[in-house]
């Protein structure tokens, strides 16, 4: 699943993974995320960090509480340089696997989603 609140982003993304034999749900916000995961549930969430509405937080606990998604992978898609301590909250969530700076590659997101499956 990619959440994105950038439409560029979000095609982009969704277009590589789709040309990669990968499967994709595509949600523009936080709470389009969490609605589509009532019935998904994808092995890996590409997670925009910097969205209106829901914090990145506020999703993930929300994610946390249901154990269908405990074996989902979550990697975040940021343009923004994080703070040590921002980035030690997030990634005390146990399913972050890691992260991917925008702008990236279409290596540099494949060999990152590869990476989080395999972990």
């Amino acid at each position: 699943m990619i959440v994105d609140d950038e439409p560029d982003v979000l095609l982009s993304v969704a277009q590589i993974l789709d040309a990669n034999n990968y499967r994709t749900i595509k949600a523009r916000d936080g709470q389009e995320c969490l609605h589509k995961l009532k019935t998904e549930s994808p092995d890996i969430l590409l997670l925009d960090i910097m969205m209106p509405g829901l914090t990145t937080k506020e999703i993930l606990r929300e994610i946390e509480k249901d154990s269908r998604l405990s074996g989902m992978k979550i990697l975040f898609l940021t343009a923004v340089h994080l703070q040590e301590a921002e980035e030690e909250d997030l990634f005390a969530f146990k399913q972050v696997v890691g992260l991917i700076g925008k702008p990236f590659s279409v290596r540099e997101l494949l060999d990152s989603i590869e990476k989080a499956i395999q972990r």
